[in-house]
């Protein structure tokens, strides 16, 4: 790192930096540059050493602000702040010598660096001529420290608005006609070198000019900056960056310079108009800012892996948004003036807050938007049905437009966004408001541990598993959800202080009573999921290949199924096999016995496609892999060998009738069948409660199903101190609304802790708006500029 002790602004576009670089400044001679890189995802630039102070530790170089890197060194950097390299000095530095008469040229932010090599020739007792040009008189500068050194200086600009109207190659024709000099140094713009160079050629006088051309690593690796002089090829990095000028191929240089120009504009083009958009945005607060006409119809495609492909492997299916995917979609956001998609998302994240950031490419304030209400985006992008909650409450829908990809876009803020530093630091004598356990690692309890350690909180997660992640890590699929990712949101909260304990089973390693008690606990949160699955009670479903789909799940998920016999936990599907249901699970389920090498795969499902609730992008996935559906087929039988093994499925074929209680239209039998031959049959019909805490916590009221009671506002259970929430308490549920189940558990421990605990359950919370967000938000950007 490298700090900025001092800043000067010369115009609108040209500034100075004096960078505290002791290494650098020690070696610097004139005609030596270094190259500068802002951030860890910036671009390595070159910059020519303006001047060097050895005993301060400092190098100055001089900038111009015409390219995204250095537009952001103009606006985002002031006095005091750091960049990431400050790499030099490279290059050759000039021969200062005793020529006799030096005339030295320099143009634009090429006066700059003309200032070291003129004081050092002025030292070896040379004859100086300064020649320097602006465009404009608003534009000049140092001209006091070049006067210092300069036996005769000549300013010119090319509007004529101070010193002499005209171009420096000019002057400097005026200057070898009148007074012959021995060398010229040459210092600014390309084309402005080359014309020096031709108005020097027929005086023969040795002519140098200094090539900054586009570079790379700037160490001579790359050979990005080649240029061919006399005939033979050099690198401007290592052999120069000064050479003679009437040997250098200035055509092929410039045409090199050149083949940049088309991204640098779309990049000038993008800062302006991100510009433009954190203005109207941000300062302005403007709203429901685009009208439809000027909204792309359809969603920014996924990219996905190849079908054939993904179909024989593990890894992950939606390979997320580029970087400009993802913008371009932000940019379909109209920026409502009453979002309705905040009312769909069961956690209630500032939808349109963190997208306004992800268009002014700000994905650290993106990230900490949605981190106000969900811990884990890069989790909840990738497996919550975003399609019939926040996304089904667009407003584009109205348009007859495509929603917009909320879910695409939370992927790629928590995916990209840089992982935001502990709230606290952990065993530094902090003293905890109160210690809380949590029963179960899924969606639920990780949810509730973010909020409570966030408030300080003394947080212990149990997890009767070997491994943490609940349902996430042994429900779904890695394809879906990698396991790096899981990992990568995991170590946020270890990070933030919160333990884990994992194969520790509550309820039979030690139960509820004993945390609140011996072991002391102010509160607990039970979110131990549903977890015992349901089956249908037909005729042969006892046999061994007949599974749930947690027990099948979790053998490849968590047990290393798919790799057996290099690891221990068989799976033995054989190669027809049968999946009844047609929720997320079961497609999890069909997947992942044809990534097992299952050759016929079918889906069984009584209802129609249109009734089935799994995500349509499921639905599609699992077709284009080779699974096959039948709909309107109600399993009847599980048919079985002589040895008492599956050998197929028998199904009763269904019809459509009125709509049931919730809304969904009632199979009713056909009077026909169908079998179909099966190796194995997975039962993915959902969850029962498990019984484990239930029966083991005195006390501790459940409703007629076997789940948990709890309040709908507070989760507060029937036992003082004790909230429940998610699978434990709904049954079978979504991973965002177990999510939302863990905060409010986690928001109303917090106010009941941090009141007298005397009433029991304790009142409801109410919830918080995002008014405070916008103004901060407006108010930041302000400081920023």
């Amino acid at each position: 790192m490298a700090r900025i002790v001092r800043r000067e602004q010369f115009s609108e576009l040209s500034f100075l930096w004096e960078i505290e670089a002791p290494d650098v400044a020690a070696a610097a001679e004139p005609g030596h540059f270094v190259m500068l890189r802002l951030h860890e995802d910036g671009e390595r630039i070159p910059l020519t050493v303006a001047d060097f102070d050895r005993q301060r530790g400092t190098v100055t170089v001089v900038v111009q602000a015409l390219g995204k890197t250095t537009l952001a060194m103009r606006d985002q950097f002031a006095a005091g702040d750091e960049v990431l390299d400050f790499v030099g000095p490279l290059g050759l530095p000039q021969h200062i010598g005793q020529h006799g008469h030096v005339v030295l040229v320099g143009g634009g932010l090429g006066v700059a660096p003309v200032f070291p090599q003129l004081r050092a020739f002025k030292l070896a007792g040379n004859r100086t001529t300064c020649i320097v040009g602006f465009r404009d008189a608003s534009r000049r500068f140092w001209l006091d420290k070049l006067a210092e050194w300069a036996d005769e200086l000549i300013v010119c600009t090319d509007d004529g608005s101070a010193g002499r109207a005209g171009f420096v190659d000019a002057a400097l024709t005026e200057v070898l006609r009148e007074d012959r000099a021995d060398l010229v140094v040459a210092i600014g713009p390309m084309p402005m070198m080359r014309a020096c160079a031709e108005a020097s050629r027929p005086f023969g006088v040795h002519t140098l000019v200094s090539l900054n051309t586009i570079m790379v690593d700037g160490t001579g690796m790359c050979g990005s900056c080649r240029v061919t002089v006399a005939g033979k090829v050099k690198f401007a990095c290592v052999d120069g960056p000064d050479f003679d000028a009437h040997q250098i191929d200035f055509d092929e240089l410039m045409a090199r310079q050149r083949r940049f120009r088309q991204q640098e504009q779309q990049a000038n083009a993008d800062h302006a108009h991100v510009c433009s958009l954190e203005d109207l945005l941000m300062r302005q607060g403007k709203r429901t800012y685009k009208k439809y006409a000027a909204v792309e119809k359809h969603q920014v495609a996924m990219p996905e892996r190849d079908a054939q492909q993904r179909a024989s492997c593990f890894d992950e299916v939606n390979l997320g948004y580029a970087q400009v995917d993802a913008l371009r979609e932000a940019e379909r956001c109209i920026q409502c003036v009453k979002p309705t998609c905040i009312e769909g998302c069961p956690v209630r994240i500032d939808i349109p807050r963190f997208i306004r950031h992800l268009m002014v490419r700000d994905l650290p304030a993106a990230l900490a938007a949605i981190h106000e209400s969900s811990p884990f985006p890069s989790i909840c992008g990738r497996v919550c049905p975003q399609e019939s909650q926040c996304e089904a409450q667009c407003v584009l829908i109205k348009a007859r437009m495509e929603p917009v990809a909320i879910g695409r876009l939370e992927r790629f803020v928590g995916d990209h966004a840089p992982a935001p530093q502990p709230s606290r630091a952990v065993g530094l004598g902090w003293a905890a408001p109160g210690r809380v356990a949590i029963v179960g690692s899924g969606p639920g309890g990780l949810a509730a541990a973010a909020d409570l350690a966030s408030a300080d909180y003394d947080v212990t997660v149990f997890e009767a598993l070997h491994v943490v992640g609940g349902v996430l890590r042994y429900g779904i699929p890695s394809f879906r959800l990698p396991r790096d990712v899981i990992e990568r949101e995991l170590q946020q909260l270890r990070d933030a202080g919160v333990k884990f304990q994992t194969n520790k089973v509550i309820g039979k390693t030690f139960g509820i009573q004993q945390l609140m008690e011996r072991m002391g606990f102010d509160a607990v949160f039970i979110a131990a999921g549903a977890g015992a699955p349901l089956f249908l009670g037909l005729p042969g479903e006892s046999a061994g290949q007949v599974l749930s789909a947690n027990e099948f799940l979790t053998r490849v998920n968590l047990m290393g199924g798919d790799r057996f016999p290099y690891h221990d936990t068989p799976v033995g599907i054989g190669q027809r096999v049968m999946v009844i249901g047609a929720g997320n699970t079961a497609m999890d389920c069909l997947r992942t016995a044809r990534r097992l090498g299952a050759a016929e795969v079918r889906c069984v499902y009584r209802r129609s496609e249109a009734e089935a609730p799994a995500r349509v992008e499921e639905l599609r996935h699992a077709r284009e892999e080779g699974v096959q559906f039948s709909f309107l087929h109600a399993p009847v039988e599980i048919l079985l060998d002589d040895k008492g093994d599956v050998r197929g499925l028998k199904a009763q074929k269904m019809m459509l009738g009125e709509p049931d209680a919730r809304g969904r239209r009632q199979p009713l039998p056909l009077d026909e069948f169908v079998e179909w031959p099966c190796d194995s049959v997975i039962y993915a019909l959902g969850t029962q409660a498990n019984p484990i805490v239930g029966r083991a916590t005195p006390g501790l009221t459940l409703d007629a199903r076997g789940f948990i009671s709890a309040d709908g506002q507070t989760q507060a259970t029937s036992l003082r101190g004790v909230f429940a929430g998610g699978d434990i308490v709904t049954g079978g549920a979504t991973v965002i609304l177990a999510m939302a189940a863990g905060r409010r558990a986690a928001q109303a421990i917090h106010h009941w802790l941090q009141g007298d605990r005397a009433e029991w359950p304790p009142a409801p919370v109410p919830l918080a708006t995002t008014d405070a967000a916008d103004t901060a938000d407006a108010a930041g950007v302000a400081a920023s500029h």
